[in-house]
């Protein structure tokens, strides 16, 4: 079972998140990037780490490029995990603007977001040799 922490402010995108990985993750939900920042210092201060974050990119107070950055950033700091989390940019921007500018997310997923594509993506990375 997967350790998920996810970033999205609309309440009926966040609902369909929880809902896909319902059964196959333990998730904290949040609405804005703040909290979301809040989430993760709070999980690296009781030593429970997220096997994936998925960040809206556009929230309110924080963005999620804003959270993306300040996540790794802290990695760097960090000397075991280096890389916390897989993270996944959920958007309304067109995938060949994502590609073009990956700012050091794993991966991104297009909005309106499908179940399997996301559920896809997502045993694609915490298994990327197919095993």
């Amino acid at each position: 079972m997967w350790n998920v922490l996810i970033a999205e402010d609309d309440p009926q995108n966040r609902k369909k998140l929880l809902d896909a990985l319902k059964g196959r993750a333990k998730c904290i939900d949040v609405s804005n990037g703040q909290e979301a920042l809040d989430a993760y210092k709070d999980s690296l201060s009781k030593n429970v780490h997220f096997d994936f974050i998925l960040l809206d990119v556009t929230m309110p107070k924080v963005t999620g490029f804003e959270v993306l950055k300040a996540i790794r950033t802290k990695e760097e700091e960090l000397t075991s995990p280096k890389k916390e989390a897989f993270i996944v940019m959920i958007t309304a921007y067109k995938d060949s603007l994502m590609e073009k500018y990956n700012m050091g997310w794993d991966d991104f997923i297009t909005k309106p977001v499908d179940k399997d594509v996301l559920i896809k993506h997502m045993e694609r990375l915490a298994h990327p040799t197919g095993s």
